[in-house]
């Protein structure tokens, strides 16, 4: 296989990961359906398919959960970060749109970098004070079009898409052992599971909010699930195989791109020149951070 296809099968599954929050925009605004419903359905069949695909693989399932208690507490946290990472960004999506969530989420390099400086004592280097300078600067213009006396995302919003990226930092973060030990794919199929069972107490199965689900909404929910977990991170990590993680990270910073244009052409959503300038000093932050993180 070409560095080219490789390269190609990553840019796909960051396309995939971005069109199905388009796809979670799309139920919000037509068909309103519970984001806790949305969620857990999302998570436990995600769940079950990654760790069907493990146990098909002949890996031993359960061999994480007596591997020792480090392994199960970073386990846990990984679990946790998910949880809170999945769950933000879809409760953004519906409080706002799918580009605003995304970019939000992709401020958790920002939080890994005061992490490090506040838990580890590592001051930040230069290039990463200015991605703290820029990030903070694209969320400004987001949320207040540069006008600080308001608003033009509700507080509900910002505080989501805040609390979505510190989750994914703690999804970052935590199973830095684990993977070292363990098949991500079962990783990411027992966190996805443990967290859908963490929302039962929260939601109805059966009660999904939406009064006449049509087959475009029942596409929308299946492409959630396969096209915004298993498939993509089957590609992803066949195209990672190719080209190695470090363009392939580059390349995956491809998905808020991929959310605002499938927002914008499918959806109609309108975007003003401020947001898009807000969403650039992210995506450069990011971008930047990520060269300096391969280097």
């Amino acid at each position: 296989m070409s560095s080219t296809i490789g390269s190609l099968l990553v840019m796909l599954s960051a396309a995939m990961w971005g069109l199905s929050g388009v796809c979670g925009q799309f139920l919000f605004e037509n068909y309103h359906p519970a984001p806790v419903w949305l969620i857990a359905v999302r998570q436990v069949a995600a769940g079950i398919l990654f760790l069907l695909c493990m146990g098909l693989k002949g890996e031993p399932l359960f061999a994480i959960w007596h591997s020792g208690q480090k392994n199960i507490k970073e386990m846990l946290w990984f679990t946790l970060g998910l949880l809170g990472a999945q769950f933000m960004y879809y409760f953004t999506i519906s409080v706002s749109n799918a580009p605003t969530s995304t970019i939000l989420q992709y401020q958790a390099p920002i939080f890994i970098i005061l992490w490090q400086a506040f838990v580890q004592r590592r001051m930040p280097e230069g290039r990463e004070l200015l991605g703290v300078v820029l990030a903070m600067t694209g969320v400004f213009l987001i949320s207040t079009h540069g006008n600080p006396a308001h608003l033009v995302i509700s507080p509900v919003a910002l505080a989501s898409g805040e609390l979505s990226a510190v989750a994914l930092c703690i999804y970052m973060i935590a199973p830095e052992n684990i993977l070292k030990q363990f098949p991500t794919m079962l990783i990411m199929g027992w966190g996805q599971l443990i967290s859908s069972l963490c929302l039962l107490p929260f939601f109805n199965l059966l009660d999904s909010g939406v009064s006449a689900w049509t087959p475009a909404a029942v596409g929308a929910v299946i492409f959630i699930i396969l096209g915004g977990t298993i498939i993509p991170f089957t590609v992803f990590l066949a195209g990672v195989k190719v080209i190695g993680p470090t363009k392939a990270s580059l390349i995956s910073c491809f998905e808020p791109l991929a959310t605002i244009l499938f927002t914008v052409l499918f959806l109609g959503t309108v975007l003003l020149p401020v947001d898009y300038l807000g969403m650039a000093c992210i995506l450069v932050t990011v971008f930047m951070l990520t060269i300096r993180k391969n280097t």
